[in-house]
């Protein structure tokens, strides 16, 4: 892949309205991976007083999007299975999507969050990701 069409996917993530509302960082993207970054604090929390599991899978579901966009042919999730293993509070935490496996249609990602903070490298939640690639119509479709 070329670093242009990269550069492409990077831009679109600078303008995506959802990665601005979580304030997520893009820290690497090559193609079929990609690192993302949330930093955790008060404003997402839930009831217990740790990062909701939704905030959690909104970061994983970025890393995932962009990891699977990186072979710049429209590809969205069919599904998502996470593991919450253990709670957070205040962190910095990064999601890592890796290719799995690709075929012509699909695509399989395994994504692992974990705290780049104090207890560094410590797995907050893994995910295993499935992606649908919307190949271009041929012409006359």
């Amino acid at each position: 892949m070329s670093t242009q069409k990269l550069e492409q996917l990077k831009r679109r993530f600078q303008e995506e309205s959802f990665a601005d509302l979580f304030r997520f960082s893009l820290l690497e993207l090559k193609e079929g991976y990609a690192r993302v970054r949330l930093e955790v604090d008060a404003r997402f929390y839930n009831i217990f007083g740790v990062a909701h599991g939704g905030c959690i899978f909104a970061l994983i579901d970025e890393a995932f999007e962009l990891a699977c966009n990186s072979h710049l042919e429209d590809a969205v999730a069919m599904s998502v299975q996470v593991n919450y293993i253990r709670p957070v509070k205040e962190a910095s935490l990064i999601a890592e999507a890796k290719e799995v496996a690709l075929t012509r249609k699909t695509g399989i990602y395994d994504i692992r969050v974990f705290s780049d903070g104090e207890n560094s490298e410590e797995t907050v939640a893994i995910a295993r990701a499935l992606c649908y690639r919307r190949l271009p119509k041929k012409e006359g479709e």
